[in-house]
């Protein structure tokens, strides 16, 4: 591995990339902590408008592919309920936008 090569734990530490399972296949999402933090911090309500500004933050960051919004969006919203229910509070240490 060269110099310029960041092996993926690294990259994962700097830019704040997390695993899911979306659809049965585990994908990394960059900023996902990020978009708990502000949608929480918003004071939505409802899955759908959850889903609906998670889907929105995350793919400021990521590609997610049209066919399956609604898996990533479901995915997204699994997460962020298991991220309240353990922490009572998301990480607000990012900027929120």
């Amino acid at each position: 591995m060269d110099n310029n090569t960041l092996c993926p734990c690294v990259a994962d530490a700097l830019f704040g990339t997390r695993q899911i399972t979306v659809a049965g296949k585990t994908v990394g999402i960059t900023g996902l902590d990020a978009a708990f933090a502000a949608v929480q911090a918003r004071g939505l309500t409802g899955d759908a408008a959850i889903s609906a500004e998670l889907l929105r933050r995350i793919r400021e960051n990521n590609y997610i592919p049209p066919a399956l919004e609604g898996e990533y969006a479901a995915a997204a919203l699994t997460e962020y309920r298991l991220a309240l229910a353990k922490n009572k509070s998301v990480n607000h240490t990012y900027p929120i936008y």
